[in-house]
């Protein structure tokens, strides 16, 4: 059975990133994932790259942990957006909250793109 968008951006986030569970990350993801941020050219990463973000932030990280506000699926099957909050705990003690909006483009079950307007600290009012 293969899993909608929305699923794959939600397992992604809540399981693979809350839970570093790698495995799964390397599941989901694409053999390329395309990063695009407001004002910067598109980066495009290898599937290894893509996965290595998620297992170098939980090596650097003691906690971490995403909430999603919001998620909504886009009616074309592929696009899934999401307004997040993070509370993040590095292993140096360090505490921090960062939101933020992205929007996923899955094909084939993987996640291949990612828009992000950028990081901020702080938590949705």
């Amino acid at each position: 059975m293969s899993r909608s968008a929305r699923e794959v951006v939600e397992l992604y986030n809540l399981v693979a990133w809350n839970k570093a569970d790698f495995a799964l990350a390397d599941e989901l993801l694409g053999e390329t994932v395309i990063r695009h941020e407001v004002g910067e050219p598109a980066h495009v990463l290898t599937h290894e790259q893509a996965v290595r973000r998620v297992v170098d932030m939980w090596e650097a990280a003691e906690s971490i942990r995403f909430d999603l506000n919001l998620v909504m699926a886009g009616d074309d099957g592929e696009h899934v957006a999401i307004v997040y909050q993070s509370p993040i705990k590095m292993k140096d003690g360090t505490e921090t909250t960062i939101g933020s909006m992205e929007v996923f483009r899955v094909v084939d079950g993987r996640i291949v793109e990612v828009w992000n307007c950028g990081y901020k600290q702080g938590v949705w009012a």
